[in-house]
């Protein structure tokens, strides 16, 4: 029952006490009394999670609401007074000087209220807390439903399952594995409910792993409640004779630890250890066993990738959709039990119309228990009692709610992954809920959005370390626990961990329940049309995301009722809809007046206008137009002092923006693609002055900032940019090639660049490329120009070593014939593409150690280009090939034979050349198919 709400006002005064020094002088006694307080709390409803007693957890779950009031309060207070200080005391004309007397005297009285107000809500707090310290159990013994709980928990090696469907690959994998002697501990590991336990016991009992350990085989059930001592003696007591399993009961740990590693010194033995949960668990266990002569092996089952040695993982997936419905179809409709006479006939006319219905509804019902084995096990006990297609149809329509009330199991199983969360990482999972079912959530997104609402404290900082830095941990942790899914993409640099994230259902269901049940995160579907507007819900909602579309986004949006202590507004279109919501206007849902606590808002995919009321949102952290359409963005966004992140990135239409970015002194991130830049200050964006600006991602086709700034951004970490002309060439290249900036990634795009060798007034430009290729941040280059005798600078050691992503696209020559030869040196370069370049000798050559890594590559339109040679050993990891309008290419190249790695080919090319790749041109195979034969994907278009 511990509320992620405190924790997360914890952060911010935490946060406030270390920034906002200066302007809360006079009242920080008071803030630090209130944190102290916050502090008692937050460490009493840590213990409180694991509290059982139904009537305590009720009564706490009144007192969090009133603490989440009590601290959303006092964070708002305090944020609002040093805004208010600090607005006095920006400025420095003549004017303003002569006001600065009354300024003091109003911060005098300001200090007077807010000291007032502290006060209260520290009188307030402390009252709870002593509350919370009579009801908390300190030292009391563990309650009987516990006990039970740890019971039902525990995993036997003699309990078969009598329903078994795939993982039959996995346990072939899983045999062999054990039989190998190079790998003494295997883990498997997977998020609850997959069956790694049913998986542990087909390998137990499988006959090889028999033959090769005979009886010296343990099965040890771990659990939280983990005792070390307890779980040695379980082990052996399986792995000795009977006359000496007597001697292990009075043992003490090191006394068993010993005996263990003797036993195994001895003979070949065979331990599975079930359902652990912790790396200090193992590490306690590891001890005993005897690993260096591979006289022993280990099985363990988990839930989390960091427990036990990463040498030999085992990542256990959900079923596929045939398995899934072939697993439910042996629960639901089992063989030789009396069924209706409705079933009998489906079971023996299989292609008949109700067989069809049947399946579809049941394949459905699948897909919504993500494929967990599990909950299909808890659905087909369900559907066991249901012998029609309609009865099917309407577990299938609410299938969360037969779940639930079926068997408490599935709920059981997911809750444990979430107790078992560290008290830091609960919110950020919780904040997941507010996506779209089944989206990829894009990674950096989100963690723009865990920094906005105090998710990441700053404490967690390390060395050169960012925010952002700190979120990518949280994230990966929440993946190795398995409690997100996570993915990487294939051709992003080593700054990118993960470039996107999501939830299996039933991990989503688990979000939403958990998150509403907190008062943390309420989700309004309005696209599902079941869903109806819960006020009760919605009001008392700290964060509240609504998913609408055309046809539902009017029934919420004229509502009067405003959620006065919302956090975090999120709208989501989900299909574009032609209507235009205002937002923020008096009187509307969305009235900023009556928002005054929001620190996030993010308004995507749908058409807007934006009241300039915006501005009194002095509190907002995050603010996203991703997507939408915009006309402006209100001059009064310069009242946003705590503004970190502002996403521009428009669907269609450009935004008119006021040249006063550079006034907003904590913006961090910044996103930007169509926008107008309107005002007193010229055409482009003036960013200098933002001392904590870390990203800057300008898609725009000709940068719509001043490139001249860039340098002047001390803490730019990140870099998206069109670099115009030789000035703007010159600047970046000499900015990136110093030795003290802090920037990690660099995508560039280089256009109305002059590189013709011949000319000497372009001696610079060539420098100024060779400088950029030798920065360690260049991450993606785009060479777009028309070049003619261009000579592309030759490899030497400390180029391009953080080059993933290469393009060259122009209409011209170069004048060396060694092109290939220099980008095939590229150390991490994963994806090039060829655009209109002209080969001097109408021949393009890869060596037999070139490219290294590639694994997507693009030619366009080389029409010059006659013969291209690969040689054996080249592109050893190339995974994509794209050959488009090629016109002189005679054939593809004999060496794409040797590259084994290549899984898709595509061309747009005459059909003569199509021909030669075919596998079958009047009756006989194509002359080149034999080069790749071994491709899995091949679409050939024919050119006409």
């Amino acid at each position: 029952m511990a509320s992620p709400a405190i924790q997360v006002c914890l952060q911010t005064i935490r946060d406030l006490l270390v920034e906002e020094t200066r302007f809360l002088y006079g009242v920080s006694d008071a803030v630090e009394k209130v944190e102290r307080e916050l502090n008692t709390i937050h460490c009493i409803l840590m213990d409180a999670d694991k509290w059982q007693d139904k009537h305590k957890t009720a009564i706490l779950r009144d007192w969090t609401a009133q603490l989440n009031e009590l601290a959303s309060r006092a964070e708002y207070v305090l944020e609002k007074y040093a805004v208010e200080v600090t607005s006095r005391r920006r400025g420095g004309n003549l004017i303003e000087k002569v006001k600065r007397f009354s300024c003091i005297l109003g911060e005098c009285s300001t200090v007077h209220q807010i000291g007032e107000e502290i006060e209260a809500i520290r009188s307030s707090l402390t009252v709870l807390t002593g509350k919370l310290q009579v009801m908390a159990p300190w030292g009391s013994s563990s309650s009987s439903r516990e006990d039970q709980q740890h019971l039902l928990r525990i995993t036997f090696k003699h309990v078969v399952k009598q329903h078994f469907v795939g993982m039959e690959k996995d346990i072939e994998s899983l045999v062999s594995l054990v039989k190998d002697k190079s790998n003494p501990v295997i883990s498997i590991y997977g998020m609850g409910g997959l069956g790694k336990t049913t998986l542990a016991r087909k390998i137990y009992h499988h006959e090889d792993v028999i033959r090769v350990f005979g009886k010296a085989r343990a099965w040890v059930c771990v659990t939280q409640q983990f005792q070390a001592t307890v779980v040695l003696r379980q082990i052996l007591k399986q792995l000795l004779p009977d006359e000496e399993k007597e001697q292990i009961s009075n043992m003490e740990y090191s006394e068993l630890v010993d005996k263990l590693h003797d036993v195994q010194m001895q003979k070949k033995c065979f331990v599975v250890i079930d359902d652990i949960w912790e790396s200090d668990h193992w590490s306690i266990l590891e001890r005993a066993f005897a690993m260096e002569n591979g006289q022993c092996k280990i099985l363990l089952t988990t839930r989390y990738e960091t427990v036990g040695p990463r040498e030999c993982l085992y990542k256990l997936h959900c079923l596929t959709k045939d398995q899934g419905w072939e697993l439910l179809q042996k629960i639901a409709l089992p063989r030789g039990q009396f069924l209706p006479y409705i079933l009998l006939y489906l079971r023996i006319e299989l292609n008949t119309k109700q067989s069809s219905v049947l399946e579809a509804i049941g394949r459905q019902m699948v897909q919504k228990c993500g494929r967990l084995p599990l909950a299909i096990t808890v659905l087909g006990g369900i559907l066991r009692e249901k012998s029609t297609p309609s009865e099917w149809q309407k577990v299938n329509e609410d299938v969360d709610s037969y779940l639930k009330r079926g068997n408490e199991k599935v709920k059981q199983v997911l809750d444990l992954s979430y107790n078992a969360l560290p008290y830091n990482l609960k919110p950020c999972f919780l904040y997941l809920g507010c996506f779209p079912e089944d989206e990829e959530i894009d990674a950096g997104r989100l963690y723009l959005l865990w920094m906005a609402d105090s998710l990441i404290p700053y404490e967690e900082k390390g060395k050169n370390e960012t925010l952002r830095d700190v979120a990518e941990r949280y994230l990966s942790e929440l993946a190795s626990r398995c409690m997100v899914q996570v993915q990487k993409d294939e051709y992003s640099s080593a700054y990118n961990k993960f470039t996107s994230c999501r939830l299996h259902d039933l991990m989503r269901d688990l979000c939403l329940s958990k998150g509403q049940e907190k008062g943390f995160l309420k989700l309004v579907d309005l696209c599902k049309q079941q869903a109806k507007y819960d006020s009760t819900c919605v009001d008392t909602a700290s964060r509240l995301a609504i998913h609408y579309n055309r046809d539902h986004s009017d029934e919420y949006f004229n509502r009067r009722g405003v959620v006065k202590n919302l956090r975090s507004l999120l709208l989501v279109n989900e299909g574009w809809s032609n209507v235009v919501l205002k937002i923020g206007s008096k009187g509307c849902g969305t009235d900023f007046n009556k928002l005054k606590r929001l620190r996030t808002l993010a308004l995507e995919s749908g058409e807007f206008v934006l009241s300039k009321e915006v501005g009194k949102l002095i509190h907002l952290r995050y603010l996203s137009l991703f997507g939408s359409i915009v006309v402006e963005l209100p001059l009064s966004i310069t009242n946003l002092t705590y503004l970190q992140t502002l996403d521009l990135r428009m669907m269609l239409n450009f935004i008119n923006v006021s040249n006063v970015i550079f006034k907003m002194k904590r913006l961090k991130h910044l996103f930007l693609n169509q926008i107008q830049v309107i005002g007193d200050y010229g055409d482009k964006l003036i960013l200098n002055g933002l001392e904590e600006f870390e990203t800057l991602h300008d898609e725009s086709f000709t940068s719509c900032v001043h490139i001249s700034d860039i340098p002047r951004l001390t803490n730019l970490r990140y870099l998206k940019t069109d670099v115009s002309g030789k000035d703007e060439l010159s600047i970046i290249a000499n900015y990136m090639s110093s030795e003290n900036i802090l920037l990690r990634e660099a995508h560039l795009q280089i256009s109305r660049c002059d590189f013709n060798s011949e000319e000497p007034s372009n001696n610079n430009n060539n420098n100024n490329l060779k400088n950029m290729l030798m920065s360690p941040s260049l991450t993606t280059l785009v060479l777009s120009t028309s070049f003619i005798n261009f000579i592309f600078p030759r490899y030497q050691r400390g180029m391009c070593t953080n080059l993933v992503n290469f393009t060259l696209r122009g209409r011209g020559r170069t004048e060396r014939d060694d092109l290939m030869e220099i980008l095939g040196q590229f150390p991490t370069l994963k994806k090039l593409t060829l655009y209109a370049t002209v080969f001097l000798n109408r021949e393009m050559k890869c060596l037999a150690t070139s490219f290294p890594q590639l694994k997507y590559l693009t030619l366009t339109e080389l029409h010059n280009l006659e013969r291209w040679v690969v040689d054996k050993g080249a592109m050893p990891n190339l995974s994509r090939l794209r050959i488009y309008s090629c016109d002189g290419l005679e054939m593809i190249p004999d060496g794409l034979q040797f590259i084994t790695t290549l899984q898709e080919l595509e061309t747009y090319m005459a059909k003569e050349f199509n021909d030669r790749l075919r596998e079958e041109v009047n009756g006989q195979p194509g002359q080149d198919y034999h080069k790749l034969r071994h491709v899995p994907s091949i679409l050939l278009k024919d050119r006409q």
